[in-house]
């Protein structure tokens, strides 16, 4: 008898989950569409397209910025998807989460309000090969801007990140690691957990580009440190 219990089968009615998403409704070529590019721009079902309209119909108003029913009922719902946020990443305190437009932007924001402050001539930034551009292009930028150096970490063949390259980058001159939790091109899962220890170790902070992992697994932030 096997020492490990079977793994429990567990039924996706496929019908009833693309029935949820409008867009999916229509033919392409004379075919139902299947879209598969949601790691770029994800669509959205019925009940989240409803609850942006229904903001827009009810309740839109500038959030902290009125004493009037509108602004509240606005406020709430930001501050409320806030917690929501923060629940689901296990964040410590809702104001650890920041709102952005998206990935890009917030790569941005921390590669020129915090990076580029605390980077000196000479100084590394440590990414990966399998980077998407948006976490490539800031850093780029921060090095022209401060005389800091980029570094890149190889991948193997199988497309995991090299680890003992990894590990031999992380220099004295080493001021920051960013690098995706998940690859949007190679679907390739970083040891999140052992890239924040290493880092830690050297006392060099870490981004991640978490906008792959997001949808795809359980993220506590406060357990990555």
């Amino acid at each position: 008898m096997s020492a490990h219990p079977a793994p429990v089968a567990t039924a996706l009615d496929l019908d009833a989950l693309r029935a949820e998403f409008p867009i999916l409704h229509q033919e392409i070529n004379g075919r139902p569409l299947v879209y598969l590019d949601n790691a770029a721009s994800a669509q959205r079902p019925a009940c989240v397209i409803d609850a942006v309209a229904d903001y827009y119909r009810q309740d839109h108003a500038n959030v902290h910025r009125g004493v009037h029913t509108l602004s509240d009922r606005a406020t709430r719902a930001f501050e409320t998807a806030r917690e929501t946020v923060a629940r689901f990443i296990n964040a410590a305190s809702t104001r650890e989460v920041i709102w952005t437009r998206g990935t890009t932007e917030a790569i941005n924001l921390v590669a020129q309000s915090f990076a580029r402050p605390r980077l000196a001539a000479g100084d590394e930034i440590l990414i990966s090969t399998m980077e998407h551009h948006a976490n490539i292009v800031p850093w780029q930028m921060v090095a022209e801007q401060t005389g800091a150096h980029l570094k890149v970490a190889p991948i193997h063949r199988s497309g995991e990140l090299d680890m003992e390259a990894f590990e031999r980058l992380l220099g004295e001159r080493t001021r920051l690691v960013a690098i995706s939790h998940v690859s949007n091109s190679l679907g390739t899962i970083n040891p999140a957990a052992r890239i924040v220890s290493l880092a830690r170790e050297r006392g060099i902070p870490v981004l991640f580009d978490g906008a792959q992992a997001g949808p795809h697994l359980a993220i506590d932030v406060q357990a990555l440190g």
